[in-house]
């Protein structure tokens, strides 16, 4: 258990760190691996729909990233609610 409880930080710490950047239509948006936006930058007159497409797809990017980073900790297996 006490294995797991370190890997486990591991990983949040990993992802906390990792940064993941999409430029569209305008828009440039950071996120890191927990979801949160670091950085957002919109030239003017920019749709709301390019802002909403730019940041969903940074954080699919940092979604991926989280699903890897288990897969490898999990070896592969699958776990419930994670």
């Amino acid at each position: 258990m006490a294995e797991m409880l370190k890997q486990a930080k591991a990983m949040k710490d990993e992802m906390s760190r990792a940064r993941f950047e999409e430029e569209h239509k305008g828009v440039k948006v950071v996120v890191n691996g927990e979801m949160e936006i670091l950085d957002l930058k919109i030239l003017p007159n920019t749709p709301e729909t390019s802002v909403k497409d730019a940041i969903n797809r940074a954080m699919h990017k940092a979604k991926a990233e989280a699903a890897k980073i288990m897969s490898k900790m999990t070896g592969g297996l699958s776990l419930p609610g994670m």
